[in-house]
């Protein structure tokens, strides 16, 4: 015999024999079953004539099954006290009778008898129903710890389950479930899914609402709503091949996770906010930096003029004239300085056209050159083909400014900045330091320098902002990041080619454009503007040193300047002059009445005067252009020269 047969019946012999108790009225029927049972192998526990009996010493008996005669003596019979054994005590109970009458089996179904036995009965008959209704009573009791296994994990789960048919209708849901759609189990419980779990879909998508997949907000029978979370799994079952018998649905309450979510988010926008606090502290240390340079400068000079025109000795033209170009570097440096934090800010007034790169070049030279020290030359290569670009001026001049600053600063004893422009036709992608440059013509600007370079693992950082290869205190570390936002806005890019102490290029990569550009012809009309006029101009400017220094220009310049410091006043003065107002020149933002209002009044009162707006917002400005527009209003920015105001308020009164 094998090893696993012998080990088979070697555990077989340990285990114990089924406990049965005998309920027999028939003392003689009662000791044949109990031979029977013993030749089986079973233990017999008891024997008992009545109901009463067996109910008394049940529990003390423990029995596995019990074999019970339908006729017995007392008041109970054998059905009555098979019911009782069976929902009182969990134990299988075969029914034995001499009677097969319909009413008496009618009534053992009833206590769902593990078998049915007429006597007189066979041997093996007896033995057949004990050993299947043992093994029955095993597995319901198996199934039955499962089913409560299962449910005690539904119900545990922190998800509400739902279980459907094909049609949808609901066959099971756990607590959770219910509590979620704020229904009771009998409300839900053989109701269709949308009927009591009524979804709408956090974004519109009408097919994920039919398919109960994603996130949703579960309308409750209260009105309250849920953010909730549905999986939704086919039903099915292996042995047939029909399709799905129905669906499982799980539902996740999103409502912790999306306070957490808002708790994260504010965390970050507070940590956003204190980087933002962060980097303007930055900002503003090294804007003060500069400003209080440039203020020492113009300061500086100032005081040297005043004493020596008040000294014995006097000051030479010469020496006059050395100060004031001082005083001027300073200021166009300003200038300079204003437009970068404008461009960052993203607050410039935008007018994109079609120029001449060589032209711009040119007029941006003569400030690019004051910025520089006498031991650094600028050389400027203009392109021989001329080409054009769609761009902002006062932007691209931002552009070459900051990229020439830059170039400055990384010379530290003399050098050379060369600023040099020519077209390129790009026939396939090229790989540039801020992305691809695609096939097409593009104007190339290239600004070189003999400084100390730029190492290469900085090349992709130096345009983030804040970020800078200079010792602390020296600049603000937005130029180059200034320079990105306008290259990138105008659908360029930007290549650097540096090695350290080898010098740096940077390349502007710019479309070209072939719009029609402004002739040299306009624009020198408009340069040879007359300076001069004999008009009425009523000045409207609440700042003293502005209002000073605008009048001071018209008058040196032929004109009649009526000043006012505020709308108020300017009204007054309307009244007594009348009609002899020719030209209204006025601050945009001033105390209770702005400029606009202003001239809007003035000019139902006086319909044949023009107005010219004056402003230092750029949020004003950007805001203007809808009011020029509709008002025909022009604007000038400031700063500005006194030969750019001249020509501008020319250019208005001979319109």
């Amino acid at each position: 015999m094998a090893y696993d047969e012998k080990q088979a019946l070697a555990d077989a012999s340990t285990e114990k024999p089924a406990r049965i108790v005998i309920v027999e009225d028939e003392r003689i029927v009662a000791l044949d079953i109990r031979a029977h049972l013993n030749r089986f192998g079973y233990e017999v526990v008891a024997v008992y004539a009545s109901g009463e009996a067996i109910l008394e010493n049940i529990e003390a008996d423990a029995p596995d099954l019990v074999l019970m005669d339908i006729q017995l003596q007392g008041r109970l019979d054998g059905v009555e006290t098979a019911e009782r054994v069976h929902k009182t005590y969990d134990i299988p109970v075969i029914l034995l009778t001499a009677y097969a009458d319909d009413a008496t089996i009618e009534r053992a179904k009833l206590t769902q008898p593990f078998a049915y036995i007429i006597k007189p009965f066979e041997e093996r008959e007896l033995r057949t129903a004990i050993v299947i209704a043992l093994y029955r009573h095993e597995m319901e009791q198996k199934l039955a710890a499962r089913e409560q296994l299962l449910d005690t994990t539904l119900n545990s789960i922190t998800d509400g389950v739902l279980v459907c048919d094909a049609e949808r209708r609901i066959n099971y849901a756990n607590p959770l479930a219910c509590t979620m759609a704020g229904r009771g189990e009998n409300e839900i419980i053989g109701a269709v899914f949308t009927d009591v779990y009524p979804l709408q879909a956090e974004q519109d998508d009408p097919d994920r609402v039919s398919r109960h997949t994603g996130e949703f907000v579960l309308t409750r029978r209260d009105g309250s709503i849920l953010p909730v979370e549905i999986t939704e799994t086919e039903l099915s079952d292996d042995r047939e091949m029909t399709g799905p018998k129905g669906r499982v649905l799980v539902l996740r309450d999103l409502s912790e996770r999306r306070s957490h979510e808002q708790v994260i988010r504010e965390r970050e926008d507070q940590l956003r906010q204190a980087q933002k606090m962060e980097a303007v502290g930055r900002l503003s240390g090294g804007i003060a930096h500069d400003f209080n340079n440039l203020l020492t400068v113009m300061l500086g000079y100032s005081k040297l003029i005043v004493e020596g025109l008040n000294s014995a000795k006097g000051m030479s033209q010469e020496e006059i004239l050395i100060d004031i170009e001082g005083i001027q570097k300073a200021a166009y440096r300003s200038v300079g300085l204003t437009r970068q934090l404008l461009a960052f800010s993203r607050n410039q007034v935008i007018d994109p056209r079609t120029l001449s790169m060589n032209t711009i070049i040119a007029d941006v030279e003569k400030m690019l050159t004051r910025l520089l020290d006498d031991t650094i030359r600028l050389q400027v290569v203009p392109a021989p083909e001329n080409p054009s670009v769609l761009v902002d001026q006062g932007q691209m001049e931002q552009v070459l400014l900051n990229l020439v600053v830059n170039a400055r600063d990384a010379i530290s004893e003399g050098g050379t900045i060369t600023v040099s422009v020519h077209g390129l036709v790009v026939d396939e992608v090229r790989r540039v330091t801020t992305g691809e440059l695609n096939p097409g013509t593009w104007v190339v600007v290239k600004v070189r320098d003999t400084g100390h370079g730029i190492p290469e693992d900085d090349h992709t950082r130096i345009f983030e902002p804040f970020y800078s290869t200079k010792s602390i205190g020296k600049g603000t570390g937005l130029g180059l990041a200034t320079v990105y936002g306008i290259v990138r806005q105008l659908e360029g890019h930007i290549h650097v080619d540096s090695q350290p102490e080898q010098g740096t290029v940077f390349s502007v990569f710019l479309p070209e454009s072939t719009g029609e550009r402004q002739t040299d012809e306009e624009e020198e009309r408009t340069v040879h503007v007359s300076l001069t006029g004999t008009e009425t101009v009523l000045l409207v400017e609440d700042e003293t040193p502005v209002r000073d220094l605008v009048a001071r220009i018209l008058l040196q310049h032929g004109y009649k300047v009526i000043s006012a410091q505020n709308a108020g006043e300017a009204l007054l003065i309307s009244e007594e002059s009348g009609a002899s107002i020719d030209l209204l020149v006025t601050d945009v933002l001033m105390p209770h009445v702005t400029g606009i209002t202003l001239a809007q009044r003035l000019m139902v009162a006086i319909p044949a005067m023009k107005v010219l707006l004056i402003t230092g917002y750029a949020e004003e400005l950007a805001a203007l252009k809808s009011d020029e527009r509709k008002l025909g209003l022009p604007v000038l920015q400031k700063p500005f020269e006194p030969s750019e105001l001249l020509q501008t308020v020319r250019k208005i009164l001979d319109s």
